[in-house]
C-alpha cells in the first residue's frame, strides 16, 4: 500500500514536554551513559533532548525509580536567601542544594520503604512531620520555612559533639553557621537514608534537574552562583553515594550557553570527566526522523519513502538541504518538516510526498522560527544582538568581511550596548549565528562552525565570516554568485 503524508497530522511538537515522545523515543548514548552512572551533568543548546531525556526516565521504561524536579516557577528569590556567608562566594549556595537533594532522596525513600517501625525510618518520618507536615513536600517549599526544628526523637546532627537542635534558615550578615549546620543535618539525612536503603535492598534512585533557564535575566551573578551551587552539591552528593555505594544519583541538565558563562574551581575537572555533551549527527537525527515516521504513519514509512526523488538545487539532497539550515536539533528538524508537511498539504495530490518546492517555501517560515529560538538563547547574555543581524542584513550578502561588518555594526549600535564590534563577531559565533573563514588542507579553505566543530574555537584573527543558512530568509541575505 503506497504511503501519504496526508495521513500525518505533524511530525511531532517542538517543545519535548507537549510533545508524545515517549510514543516514538530514540535511545542514544547520552541515555546509556547516564544510566551507567557516567555522567552528572548534561549540556547541550536549547532543543537538543534534555527534557526527551528526561521524560524517558521519569514516564517511560527505565530501570530507576526516577523523579524529575522541575525548576520552572521555583522560588529562586526564597533560595537566594539561604546563603551561606561562611563559604566562599562562589560556593555559598552548596550547602543549601545538598540540602533539599537530600530531602528529595528521603522522600523517595520513604515512598519505597516496607518496615515503618525501623528506627531509621521513623526518624526520617518525623524529621518531615514536624517540618513539612508529611513525607511529600514540594520542592518550592523545601527551603521555604524559617527554621527547621529537630526533635530527639528525629534525626540527631551534631558539630563537633554539640547537637543541633534546630537550625534558623533566615539568617543575619553576620551570621556564619548556616553552612556547617545545613551540612551536618545533610550528613544525617543521607546517612539514614543510605541505611535504610541498604537495610531493605532498595532503588536505584534518581533526581532529574531540568528547566533550570526559566526566568533566567541578564546579568544575573545571584543565579549564576545559585547554578555552580547546584551542580557541586549534586557532584558532591553522588561522590558521597558512591563512597557507600549507595544507588542515590542527581542529574543536572542545563543549557550549554549558560554552563559556558559559568566560573568556578572545579568547571574543567567536571566538564571533562563527569559532564555529558549532547550532540546529534546527520544519521542519528535520520533515525529519530524514520523511527517517529513508523510511529505516526506506518511501520514501513521511513524518509527515503516520503519525498520525491529530485535533488535540490547543486545536486543536494532534501535531507542535506535541511539539515544545513538547523543546528544539528531535533527541534530544528522537527520544526522545518512540519512546516514543509503544511506546504505539501495545499496540493491535492495523492499519494502526497515532500517536494522541492514544499521544502524552499517552508524556509521563510522556518528563518522567523529560528530567530525566535536564538533569542531565547542569546537575549539573556546579550539584550541588544539584533543590532549585530540588523548589520549583517545590511551587507546584503549571506558572507562579509569583517571591516565591512564593523562599520554597519557601529552605526546601529546604540548607547546603551557595550558591546563592541569584535565581541560581537566572537558572541555571534558563539551562538552559531555565524561561522569564519579557515583555511584547510590542500590549499582550500572551510567554514567553521561553533556547533559543528566546538573544538575549533574562536579565531580572533578571521576576516571573512558567513552567516548561517537557517537565517538567510529572516535577515534578507543572497548568495553572492562568482
Amino acid at each position: 500500500m503506497e504511503l501519504s503524508l496526508r495521513k500525518l497530522a505533524s511530525f511531532g511538537d517542538v517543545a519535548a514536554e507537549d510533545d508524545a515522545v515517549l510514543d516514538y523515543f530514540l535511545a542514544t548514548d547520552a541515555v546509556a551513559q547516564i544510566e551507567k552512572k557516567q555522567a552528572f551533568l548534561v549540556l547541550g543548546r536549547k532543543g537538543s533532548g534534555k527534557t526527551a531525556i528526561v521524560r524517558h526516565f521519569t514516564e517511560g521504561h527505565s530501570k530507576s525509580r526516577s523523579k524529575p524536579l522541575n525548576l520552572r516557577g521555583y522560588p529562586w528569590k526564597v533560595h537566594a536567601q539561604r546563603v551561606d556567608r561562611g563559604a566562599s562566594e562562589v560556593e555559598a549556595y552548596v550547602s543549601s542544594w545538598r540540602y533539599l537533594i537530600a530531602l528529595e532522596f528521603a522522600s523517595m525513600v520513604l515512598h519505597d520503604t516496607e518496615r515503618p517501625r525501623y528506627e531509621k525510618v521513623e526518624a526520617l518520618t518525623s524529621f518531615f512531620n514536624e517540618n513539612y507536615g508529611g513525607i511529600n513536600p514540594s520542592l518550592s517549599d523545601i527551603l521555604r520555612p524559617k527554621r527547621l526544628r529537630i526533635s530527639k526523637y528525629s534525626l540527631q546532627p551534631s558539630i563537633f559533639g554539640n547537637a543541633i537542635g534546630g537550625i534558623e534558615l533566615d539568617r543575619g550578615p553576620g551570621d556564619l553557621q548556616l553552612g556547617a549546620e545545613l551540612n551536618a543535618l545533610t550528613t544525617s539525612i543521607l546517612q539514614t537514608c543510605y541505611a535504610i536503603v541498604e537495610n531493605e535492598s532498595l532503588g536505584p534512585y534518581v533526581l532529574h534537574f531540568d528547566e533550570l533557564d526559566q526566568g533566567l535575566s541578564a546579568g544575573d551573578n545571584t543565579r549564576e552562583k545559585m547554578l555552580i551551587g547546584l551542580i557541586v552539591a549534586a557532584r558532591d552528593v553522588r561522590r558521597e553515594s558512591n563512597k557507600v555505594h549507595s544507588p542515590i544519583i542527581p542529574v543536572v541538565y542545563l543549557r550549554t550557553d549558560l554552563w559556558d558563562d559559568l566560573e568556578f574551581s572545579d568547571k574543567n575537572k567536571i566538564g571533562q570527566t563527569l559532564a555529558l555533551g549532547l550532540e546529534w549527527t546527520n544519521e542519528a537525527l535520520l533515525a529519530l526522523i524514520n523511527e517517529r515516521l513508523r510511529a505516526k504513519l506506518s511501520r514501513n514509512a521511513n524518509w527515503e519513502v516520503i519525498v520525491d526523488p529530485a535533488l535540490m538545487r547543486g545536486s543536494q539532497t532534501k535531507w542535506n538541504h535541511i539539515l544545513a539550515r538547523t543546528f544539528l536539533r531535533p527541534r530544528d528538524v522537527i520544526r522545518f518538516l512540519n512546516a514543509s508537511l503544511l506546504e505539501a498539504k495545499k496540493r491535492s495530490t495523492d499519494p502526497l510526498v515532500l517536494t522541492n518546492r514544499d521544502i524552499i517555501n517552508s524556509r521563510e517560515q522556518y528563518s522567523t522560527y529560528l530567530k525566535e529560538e536564538l533569542d531565547d538563547e542569546i537575549l539573556p547574555h546579550w539584550p541588544k544582538w539584533e543590532q549585530a543581524l540588523q548589520a549583517c542584513s545590511a551587507m546584503s550578502t549571506i558572507t562579509f568581511d569583517r571591516d565591512d561588518f564593523v562599520k554597519e555594526y557601529e552605526g546601529r549600535r546604540t548607547h546603551d550596548n557595550p558591546i563592541g564590534a569584535d565581541d560581537a563577531l566572537e558572541l555571534l559565533y558563539r551562538f552559531s549565528v555565524i561561522g569564519y573563514s579557515r583555511r584547510s588542507g590542500y590549499g582550500g579553505s572551510s567554514w567553521a562552525f561553533q556547533y559543528t566543530d566546538p573544538q575549533a574555537g574562536w579565531d580572533n584573527a578571521a576576516t571573512r565570516f558567513k552567516v548561517h543558512l537557517g537565517l538567510k530568509e529572516y535577515a534578507k541575505l543572497r548568495e553572492e554568485r562568482l
